[in-house]
């Protein structure tokens, strides 16, 4: 069976996506992504055979350079703005991933909820469409996921006529990351499966796997936000935990953070995965990606959500009981304090996370959702 992966090329929008491109290789079938900048690279850094469809553009820093003069930290309408521009990356892309995916062939298209190109290039070729999801928020048939999804082949449609292109395709089944106790729904035609993360390779420091002596924290506010003004949120973050008798753990790339406290260290990019095992709680912005991972390994949250889901992700985690969260606004360096103090002492929310992470442990693992796509197909 040939699978054509594709998705949009921010790391939180594609990363996702490669441990079920890799089941589905390690079953022995053959698997072509279609991506662009960062996001092709980040594919081939995962030993996904890939193409760039437009090597000549990077489209992510295009869109994030459009994006910085309307969404800043704290504006929790900036979701509107950002969903509503992802079909953008949909009419960039299309000729071209549909001039590589006639030539490739595929028995099946496996897009990302974000990336409109996906159906239409599914309903061009007359195969069938799996929908995979990679947000805590939303997926299948669920309110967000219908609107987002329409609101991008909306604005996709007036290039799709142009081209004379078929509909697009409706999905054969579309793929739920959720736990069942965060909106993980399984149906015939919407499928569960384990969250395995996935946030790139980096050579690991042997101290990753040692037992701290005082309860290790990470802090990241992700890769979007420092661009968009978050730099100054993260210093104010560090220093607010350097009075704490914990140890910090940083990972925020090549950015200068000045002096660090003497209780941090800084690790560039760092797959969390890695870090998770031995921290006792982790510090961050909401993202998709970031609030799953340390649910995949029972660890408590602080999250200061701004913008796009990020507020959502912070509320599913904080109801679920697994998470405080405070928003931008009423952040103070006494009450992340507190509120990170309140994650390490009561153990309420080290309870809540393991349940969490025994769920998700037991959802099919991509493996397994494999053979069903073979079905499908």
């Amino acid at each position: 069976m040939k699978l054509l992966f594709t998705a949009l090329p921010g790391s939180g929008l594609f990363l996702p996506t490669v441990p079920l491109a890799w089941a589905a290789r390690a079953a022995g079938h053959e698997v072509l992504v279609i991506n662009n900048g960062l996001g092709a690279g980040a594919a081939v850094g995962a030993g996904l055979p890939t193409v760039d469809v437009l090597p000549e553009r990077d489209l992510w820093a295009e869109f994030m350079e459009s994006v910085a003069g309307h969404v800043t930290p704290g504006d929790n309408d900036g979701g509107v703005t950002i969903s509503g521009g992802f079909g953008w990356f949909g009419e960039q892309i299309l000729e071209p991933a549909l001039a590589v995916a006639r030539g490739f062939a595929p028995d099946v298209v496996v897009s990302t909820l974000e990336q409109g190109a996906g159906p239409l290039i599914a309903g061009e070729l007359g195969v069938s469409l799996v929908e995979q999801g990679i947000r805590l928020g939303w997926a299948g048939t669920g309110e967000h996921a219908v609107g987002t999804r329409k609101a991008i082949l909306d604005r996709l449609e007036e290039r799709r006529t142009w081209l004379g292109l078929a509909p697009p395709a409706a999905p054969s089944a579309t793929i739920d990351v959720r736990p069942p106790s965060m909106g993980g729904l399984a149906t015939d035609s919407q499928w569960l499966m384990r969250y395995v993360p996935y946030n790139e390779t980096r050579l690991l420091p042997a101290w990753v796997t040692d037992r701290p002596s005082r309860p290790r924290v990470c802090l990241t506010l992700g890769s979007v936000l420092p661009q968009l003004g978050g730099l100054a949120t993260l210093r104010d973050l560090l220093a607010a935990l350097s009075t704490m008798d914990i140890e910090v753990l940083v990972a925020a790339g090549e950015v200068d953070l000045g002096p660090l406290p003497d209780n941090a260290r800084a690790l560039g990019w760092m797959p969390l995965g890695a870090l998770m095992p031995t921290c006792s709680a982790i510090v961050h912005h909401g993202g998709s990606a970031t609030t799953a991972t340390p649910l995949a390994y029972g660890v408590p949250q602080l999250i200061i959500a701004s913008f796009a889901d990020q507020p959502l992700n912070a509320e599913l985690a904080a109801k679920r009981g697994v998470a405080i969260s405070i928003p931008p606004a009423e952040v103070t360096p006494e009450l992340v304090r507190e509120s990170l103090a309140r994650l390490l002492r009561e153990p309420g929310f080290a309870r809540a996370a393991n349940e969490v992470r025994d769920e998700i442990a037991a959802q099919p693992a991509p493996s397994s959702i494999v053979g069903r796509i073979e079905q499908v197909a």
